[in-house]
């Protein structure tokens, strides 16, 4: 699956900070158009309600009569640059009109009441008005209804003053949008500058700089990624130191038996002599079976290291089956010295999580010690117990290893003080890290007989049990 690339932070921080500007601008262009168009409408009711009231002042009846002397004050207050037209209508009481447009409409709805005034809008010769209708009761004649007067206009100049409005709000918006981007990315610039500081700090070090980042430079969004870099900084460091020993140590076990081989061979080529010959091709034989197992121990010791095992996926394994398997392994061995090798099942399934191949590589070690460091026709017993706890423990009748020496003997190629046996003393070493990732405990402890030595591993309680299972294992 590939990732997608990340964008730069002060893109993406100005994207999401700007696009819902440019979204509320939007929303609040249609609002503000709303609002313009409501002022200009009120504006301009108001400027036709004045110019109806002027010309009710002028309203009077004589004998009878509705006579309008149209004063020129009350359509100047509508006059305008813009092109556009006005026209008014006075209704007498009996609806007939008395000066005017004779077909400007009457509002739809209902006739304003008393000396009310209605504002409302009708289409008239093709084109939409605004108009507005007011009655002037006049008293001192006997009329049964008021008159009514009506003032239209149509809405260039309306559209205009909105559409002014409109621009000059949004004009200042628009400066606000732009000052608040600038800002924005001045504060991006200078919020991200600790980071940018970071960078060049790590771009600074050596290669062999491992050392934690200080974290309290950076934000504390960032910390709990400095921490963790920091963490796996500290795992690459400690793994990197353990390969360095284990590369120091292995060409220091290594350089010496290559240097006497070649030593050997040089002298035996020198010599002519066939006996001689096939004395230091046995030598050399054994020498490169040596090496071999010690090159199999070195890569076993680079893939049990706990840093790289830490995280590993467990799995349930049986102990008791694979331990007796892995004896099964060392039979032929155990002949050669004439050791009797023993298993011994546990009463149940002996469940643990773990890796199948390091845990047999832990019994083969444990089992290869015992019979290589055993006594000629002594006895190795390996056996397994399954209860509250899952323990495995290998058994030997040999001379032991003194309570002096039972942390040392877990170093890397260490060996004892008069040590018979070859060995590259990498076994207990690689056992013991494979317990370490695996949360299990070892203990060198002398036998209940009080000869030899008895290497105990306990697993922590899991949730798998012995009792859970099957019936038991018979050899």
């Amino acid at each position: 699956m590939f990732l997608k690339r990340a964008e730069s932070l002060r893109l993406q921080l100005l994207r999401w900070l700007l696009i819902p500007l440019l979204l509320l601008l939007l929303v609040n262009a249609w609002l503000s158009n709303r609002a313009a168009v409501a002022t200009a409408n009120g504006a301009f009711d108001r400027l036709l309600i004045a110019s109806a009231e002027a010309i009710a002042e002028d309203v009077e009846v004589h004998d009878g009569q509705v006579i309008v002397d149209l004063p020129y004050a009350a359509l100047q207050l509508l006059e305008s640059n813009m092109q556009e037209r006005i026209f008014y209508r006075v209704l007498a009481p009996d609806g007939k009109t008395v000066t005017g447009y004779d077909d400007l409409p009457l509002p739809a709805a209902s006739m304003p009441q008393g000396d009310e005034s209605v504002a409302y809008r009708a289409d008239y010769r093709g084109e939409a008005v605004h108009l507005v209708a007011l009655n002037k009761q006049l008293y001192g004649a006997s009329l049964a209804a008021p008159v009514t007067i009506i003032v239209a206009e149509t809405g260039e100049a309306r559209q205009a003053l909105s559409h002014q409005i409109l621009v000059d709000g949004l004009k200042r918006q628009a400066v606000l949008v732009v000052a608040a981007a600038v800002l924005v990315w001045f504060g991006l610039v200078r919020g991200l500058l600790p980071l940018d500081r970071l960078r060049r700090s790590i771009v600074a070090r050596s290669p062999s700089d491992l050392k934690p980042i200080d974290p309290a430079s950076v934000q504390a969004e960032v910390r709990p990624v400095i921490e963790a870099l920091n963490h796996h900084t500290s795992r690459i460091e400690r793994l990197q130191a353990s390969r360095q020993r284990l590369i120091a140590d292995a060409s220091h076990q290594m350089r010496t038996p290559l240097s006497e081989m070649r030593t050997q061979i040089e002298y035996t080529l020198r010599q002519q002599d066939p006996d001689l010959l096939r004395l230091t091709l046995a030598d050399v034989n054994t020498d490169l079976a040596r090496l071999a197992r010690l090159l199999a121990q070195l890569l076993m010791q680079a893939r049990s290291d706990p840093e790289l095992l830490a995280e590993q996926r467990m799995s349930p394994v049986d102990l008791g089956e694979l331990a007796r398997a892995t004896a099964l392994d060392f039979v032929a061995a155990a002949r050669k010295k004439a050791i009797d090798l023993a298993f011994e099942p546990p009463s149940g399934r002996a469940i643990v999580p773990g890796n199948d191949m390091l845990l047999r590589e832990m019994i083969a070690n444990l089992v290869d010690n015992a019979i290589s460091h055993g006594r000629q026709g002594g006895s190795v017993a390996v056996r397994v117990e399954a209860g509250y706890t899952v323990a495995l423990e290998v058994e030997d009748d040999g001379p032991g290893v003194p309570d002096s020496e039972r942390e040392k003997v877990f170093e890397r190629f260490y060996r004892g003080p008069g040590q018979a046996a070859a060995g590259s003393g990498l076994g207990l070493s690689i056992v013991r890290n494979i317990c370490d990732s695996h949360r299990a405990r070892i203990d060198l402890r002398a036998p209940a007989g009080g000869t030899g030595l008895c290497v105990r591993v306990t697993f922590e309680a899991t949730s798998f049990r012995a009792a859970d299972t099957a019936a038991p294992v018979t050899s």
